[in-house]
């Protein structure tokens, strides 16, 4: 069964959760389906860019996102998709953010995710108005920083219209693929930021966490979908 109307009830500061009901179907009948989301750094070549301050060449020890919606959507043709609200993720927080949704939808086949400078998603030592932000050490441990404010919407879809299938899911934005070949130096900080919010949506792609630790192991490698700019 299907649910036609969801309320969003808040059980934890920040945190807004999709539960079913509003005059829907009875607790029994759509009971079975937790969709659960981790929103996280990774880094796939620690050569170019590493997590932690305690690594060689460039080091990140802050990357932060500031999401005006994320929406997991249906595999079903005119079924409703599953929104939540502004909000920011911290993608190198220990343990890192997470998203957890009841609903009666058994089939997903995209998400989106829209970055933008949201108000409410402003965070201690992120600058004002940034959608973006990240903060590190390069290779001299040099401290650096890159913000922007430009806003994108991005977009993931499993392949051939089919289901991501097994939960649970990880979107995980490469640093590694965010921050290749910065420039860094102070004269260089208009190309850098170019680079950075052209790089960003190569970044991003959707993993099975199919052991649901919220860390992307070996065998975890192969994204169902990877991101692609849809504004």
């Amino acid at each position: 069964m299907r649910v036609s109307k969801l309320c969003w009830v808040p059980v934890l500061a920040g945190l807004v959760v999709a539960v079913t009901g509003c005059g829907g179907p009875e607790v029994g009948d759509i009971v079975g389906n937790e969709v659960s989301l981790t929103v996280m750094g990774v880094a796939s070549a620690p050569e170019v860019a590493a997590i932690g301050d305690d690594q060689q060449g460039l080091r990140v020890t802050r990357a932060f996102v500031s999401a005006s919606s994320l929406s997991l959507l249906p595999c079903r043709d005119g079924a409703a998709a599953i929104s939540l609200g502004a909000r920011g993720y911290d993608l190198l927080s220990d343990p890192p953010p997470s998203e957890r949704v009841t609903t009666a939808v058994y089939e997903l086949c995209g998400l989106r995710i829209d970055i933008d400078p949201v108000s409410t998603s402003a965070t201690d030592g992120v600058p004002p108005g940034a959608s973006t932000f990240v903060e590190g050490r390069d290779a001299t441990r040099k401290a650096f920083s890159l913000s922007s404010e430009r806003s994108v919407s991005l977009l993931f879809e499993a392949e051939g219209g089919s289901s991501f299938g097994e939960q649970p899911l990880l979107l995980g934005f490469d640093l590694s693929v965010w921050l290749a070949g910065l420039p860094l130096p102070e004269e260089f900080a208009d190309a850098a930021l170019d680079l950075f919010d052209a790089q960003l949506v190569d970044s991003a792609a959707l993993y099975v966490d199919s052991n649901g630790n919220q860390v992307l192991d070996d065998d975890e490698q192969t994204p169902v979908a990877r991101g692609v700019s849809s504004r």
